[in-house]
């Protein structure tokens, strides 16, 4: 008798850590703000703004750009 509750704990405790296992790779948290947009509005290119800190169309009449320093 006690071989079987050794197995059955065995096999609660090999669940309880797969259910813990598994929970925590599918609630990891894909942050996508730090996904920034490509084309027009984003700010991986053009002129770099001094005010914002960010690449800009070059056309924010109170931005600081490179020709104005």
């Amino acid at each position: 008798m006690k071989t079987v509750n050794r197995i059955a704990n065995i096999l609660r405790a090999s669940a309880a850590l797969l259910v813990t296992a598994v929970g925590i790779l599918f609630s990891a948290d894909d942050d996508e703000s730090e996904d920034r947009p490509l084309g027009d509005g984003s700010d991986r290119f053009g002129e770099h703004n001094f005010r914002t800190g960010r690449m800009d169309s070059g056309a924010d009449p109170d931005g600081w750009y490179e020709e104005d320093l």
